[in-house]
């Protein structure tokens, strides 16, 4: 009995981390949009979105997300300027992007880990699992959580 318990105050305290957690997803297909949007959510995260690279700026300065979900290729402002400019300004530089695009070819993965410096680089189609898996882990939950102090 007492380990439910544990495994529940583990989970209460996941929970809770995730809900602290702000995700901006970014991509100019309203249909993916909705798809993380909702997945995410229902997983406890605090979800905000966009559909452009100019919305993407807005939004980054607005909320200071944790994490980013950013496609490539899109209207106005394409994802290498948005995870350029966030990577390379003091004060974005630690929010974590993931790259979710359909550009599958080595030259782009490579410029986007190493050249745009994104912290993970995945291609479309994807699987809802693995990205929620890796925004999981770069978002580091699984952490230990030193206790509050009285």
């Amino acid at each position: 009995m007492a380990e439910t318990g544990a495994v529940s105050a583990a989970d209460a305290m996941l929970e809770k981390r995730k809900a602290e957690k702000r995700i901006l997803v970014v991509d100019d297909d309203p249909d993916i949009v909705i798809l993380i949007k909702y997945h995410l959510e229902s997983e406890g995260y605090h979800v905000i979105t966009a559909y452009n690279g100019l919305e993407a700026f807005e939004q980054v300065s607005k909320f200071h997300p944790d994490l980013i979900v950013l496609d490539i290729m899109m209207p106005k402002v394409d994802g290498w300027v948005v995870c350029h400019s966030v990577k390379s300004t003091p004060g974005t530089r630690d929010i974590k992007v993931i790259i979710l695009t359909a550009k599958t070819q080595i030259r782009s993965k490579i410029k986007g880990l190493y050249i745009m410096q994104a912290d993970f680089y995945m291609t479309k189609p994807f699987d809802l699992e693995e990205l929620s898996g890796n925004i999981h882990k770069l978002l580091h939950l699984d952490d230990p959580v030193a206790p509050a102090l009285p």
